[in-house]
């Protein structure tokens, strides 16, 4: 049965029409909605630890999508200066990105992360993975010194990324943008609105939303339901006293 106003004061009148308190009324009336309101707290509580931790998600995939440009963008990797920036910067932002998906779903440890059980999270982790850990790719970032570690990571080897500079450049720019491109373009579907990161940000975005209403909306449901008990109680008690008068006036 859904906690109403009505019902609560209705409940706690019959209370105190049955030998108790209008104190005695009025709290039970206020601590059925407080446990209401810790329900829908609790809730709440929950729905926030998982938007933060989509949150470091899709910052850390929004970071990538930024480096990934810059790995496909000739201004960018104009010189073998410009290319070992370009990389790193990119192997910096895909670990914090790996590292984030990672610890939303596995935790730091013994129990699991706060998206242990979250089939957006794990999609977006397989996507992410893909970047880097096909075999066309994997073998061709190994060439110029790039490597995939088994925690999911990316390691750079900047003697052997600037030895296959020398060797070959325009095969080492070629490869750095197929993998830019792809990587800005995976990012970016995540993030969308019917990506795997988007689509869980808005749907627990608008669960919280609704959360706050439920527990504003019970919080004012107590205070009114305790004001109307107060009330309803201070007119039985002054009915109350009227007839006890009338009865002594006429000494029934």
């Amino acid at each position: 049965m859904a906690i109403t106003l009505d019902s609560m004061t209705r409940i706690a009148m019959m209370n105190q029409n049955s030998g108790f308190s209008a104190a005695t009324g009025a709290s039970r009336a206020t601590d059925a909605f407080a446990l209401a309101t810790k329900r829908v707290e609790q809730k709440l509580d929950a729905t926030n630890v998982q938007l933060s931790a989509f949150g470091q998600i899709n910052s850390g995939f929004a970071n990538v999508q930024s480096a990934s440009k810059d790995l496909s963008d000739p201004k960018k990797t104009g010189t073998a200066t410009d290319v070992e920036k370009a990389v790193q910067a990119f192997a910096a932002a895909y670990n914090n990105a790996a590292n984030a998906v990672s610890t939303a779903i596995n935790g730091t440890g013994k129990e699991g992360g706060a998206l242990a059980n979250d089939i957006h999270a794990r999609f977006a982790a397989n996507d992410l993975k893909n970047i880097v850990a096909n075999d066309g790719n994997t073998a061709d970032l190994k060439k110029i010194g790039i490597s995939v570690n088994k925690d999911g990571t990316m390691s750079v080897d900047t003697k052997a990324l600037q030895s296959a500079m020398q060797a070959n450049p325009n095969a080492v720019k070629d490869t750095l943008s197929r993998i830019g491109q792809q990587a800005e373009q995976i990012s970016t579907k995540d993030m969308a609105k019917t990506g795997s990161v988007g689509r869980a940000v808005n749907t627990l975005s608008s669960r919280a939303k609704d959360l706050e209403a439920q527990a504003a909306e019970q919080q004012r449901l107590a205070s009114a339901s305790q004001m109307a008990v107060q009330q309803q109680s201070a007119r039985f008690g002054n009915a109350s006293d009227s007839i006890a008068a009338y009865l002594q006036m006429f000494s029934l």
